[in-house]
């Protein structure tokens, strides 16, 4: 009953809130994502290359987790979440690493059962257009129709880069906002038997209003807990494909 009281709570509060972001909301969060990507361009090229304790968490097995938030950009209206993970895929290759990454078909089994289904759109050189619907489990089951622009670079030998900009979410039914942009980037390297992968993923959701303070940890556990299934999903399907 209390679940059921919630979602009806959250529905009226998305109905009176507005059901999409505002020019001035997406213009926020372009340029959050490119301050961010300017950052990892002069940066090293692994967060786990100037922070041990990432490294030496990824080679225990574990999922090294760190918020990234630049509180200098101002989002009217929005909510920007930015996550980054590190993790070790032990026995994996670039090559083997590329390949799963690039059979969009397959996300629908890999990455089930956040994603549903799964399609590549298009492909020019390394640049693919793919569609995905998305799951996602709070007070009730969300589900969004998704396409993204993803682009590979392979600095060096050894080296891959794969940078998604979402060019359309939506969800189906109400609009709660609890997702209406998602770029990420993934960097990986070949090293100690295996390989190192780091994703930052970089989220915008509705703020939360006056009196709904009860929804915070909906919308922050949100994006941490889909970028942690992603790449322990993703370990599974190199070891295992």
């Amino acid at each position: 009953m209390l679940k059921l009281a919630s979602a009806l709570l959250l529905c009226s509060a998305a109905m009176a809130w507005g059901l999409s972001p505002k020019p001035e909301t997406n213009r926020a969060f372009d340029q959050y994502v490119s301050q961010a990507e300017h950052e990892m361009r002069t940066r090293a090229f692994l967060y786990a290359d100037t922070h041990a304790e990432a490294r030496t968490q990824a080679r225990q097995g574990k999922i090294f987790v760190a918020e990234q938030r630049n509180s200098s950009v101002r989002v009217p209206e929005g909510a920007i979440h930015d996550w980054l993970g590190v993790a070790f895929f032990p026995g994996a290759s670039i090559a083997r690493v590329r390949a799963t990454l690039e059979n969009y078909p397959e996300y629908k089994r890999i990455y089930a059962p956040d994603v549903s289904d799964s399609h590549q759109l298009a492909r020019t050189g390394d640049r693919f257009h793919i569609s995905l619907r998305l799951e996602n489990k709070q007070f009730v089951t969300l589900h969004y129709d998704s396409e993204y622009d993803v682009d590979y670079r392979a600095p060096t030998e050894g080296k891959l880069e794969v940078q998604s900009h979402s060019t359309r979410i939506a969800q189906q039914g109400e609009d709660y906002g609890f997702l209406w942009r998602l770029d990420s980037t993934w960097r990986f390297e070949e090293a100690d038997g295996g390989v190192y992968a780091e994703c930052r993923s970089i989220s915008l959701s509705r703020a939360i209003p006056f009196g709904f303070g009860w929804m915070r940890g909906a919308l922050e556990k949100f994006p941490r807990d889909s970028m942690v299934h992603t790449i322990e999903a993703t370990r599974r399907a190199v070891a295992h494909p």
